[in-house]
């Protein structure tokens, strides 16, 4: 029952907007040729250039009678609503062309900008997986099966998903992007950015803090070095927050320092400590293959009403 009375309401809405008021009892009728829909108040009589109210759906038909598809605009208010192959205005759904309508009929378009430009950021590595694959067959080198991952969280906090992507093996991976969603400019910032992962690079993970309050980038040099970068609160950049590197000296022996300064071994191990007790184990999961079909999963999502609110 509360469904029925949210569709009668929405109707109710989308009928305001459009400047009209349900119709009075009428009839669909086929054309002769069978190519178009009138709708008549009696027998060869068709309502012209008007929406419809229908049985809880909502309908145009032109200037000559005729039940519109796809993209129409109402003259009085500008705005462009979506019929269905039904004829009926669409809510909550992605039309044909790939654009999104809300529950008031009208496209949603930052929504849809967003949604293109995590595609696209997605296609971007793909390629440059297939460039780099493409070097390795031409100079002969064996390469594993490798693959590009993707992860949409909410990194910086502000509400909206931002990308993470990641390429190797099922059992070997490692960071190759972050990118941060900026709502204001509609794009994505890029927070860091890495190369393929080879054997004897810099191995990267990302991380969020016990309290679910930050994320941590972690890198971690081939010879141990070790690094944790914060990101900034409703920003899009990490700032260095821990290093801890070792050196030796000009006798062989090896020399600790913690973000520049010398500290013997046990100062340094607990130094470490306590750093990864502020990065917390919680190492970010989730990654899916950049599949066609995981994409639209995670893409092409219909909104909720909270979600709706942010777009």
């Amino acid at each position: 029952m509360l469904k029925k009375r949210m569709a009668v309401l929405f109707c109710s809405l989308v009928l305001t907007a459009v400047g009209v008021f349900p119709a009075a009892a009428g009839e669909w009728e086929l054309s002769e040729d069978g190519k178009y829909w009138t709708y008549c108040d009696s027998p060869g009589n068709p309502r012209e250039d008007e929406w419809i109210e229908d049985n809880g759906k909502i309908y145009y038909v032109d200037e000559k009678g005729r039940m519109k598809t796809g993209w129409v605009t109402d003259e009085d208010s500008g705005n462009k609503y979506f019929m269905g192959e039904d004829g009926a205005m669409c809510f909550n759904t992605f039309t044909k062309d790939d654009r999104y309508v809300g529950p008031d009929g009208l496209q949603v378009e930052a929504y849809d900008t967003y949604r293109k430009a995590v595609k696209a950021e997605i296609k971007k590595a793909g390629t440059k997986k297939k460039k780099s694959t493409k070097k390795a067959a031409q100079t002969g080198a064996e390469a594993e099966v490798s693959q590009t991952y993707f992860l949409l969280t909410d990194l910086n906090l502000d509400g909206y998903g931002d990308l993470v992507m990641m390429e190797g093996t099922e059992d070997r991976k490692s960071l190759v992007e972050v990118a941060i969603w900026d709502v204001d400019e509609e794009e994505f910032l890029l927070s860091a950015e890495f190369d393929e992962p080879e054997e004897g690079m810099t191995v990267s993970a990302l991380y969020q803090d016990p309290l679910g309050e930050t994320v941590w980038l972690e890198l971690v040099e081939p010879n141990g070095d070790f690094y944790l970068f914060q990101m900034e609160d409703q920003e899009a950049r990490f700032k260095s927050v821990w290093s801890f590197e070792m050196e030796l000296d000009d006798w062989g022996g090896p020399e600790y320092r913690v973000n520049g300064i010398l500290l013997d071994k046990d100062e340094w191990d607990y130094e470490m400590a306590e750093a990864r007790r502020s990065r917390g184990e919680a190492a970010f999961e989730g990654y899916l293959p950049a599949t066609e079909e995981n994409i639209k999963a995670q893409v092409d999502r219909v909104l909720t009403e909270e979600e709706l609110e942010m777009w």
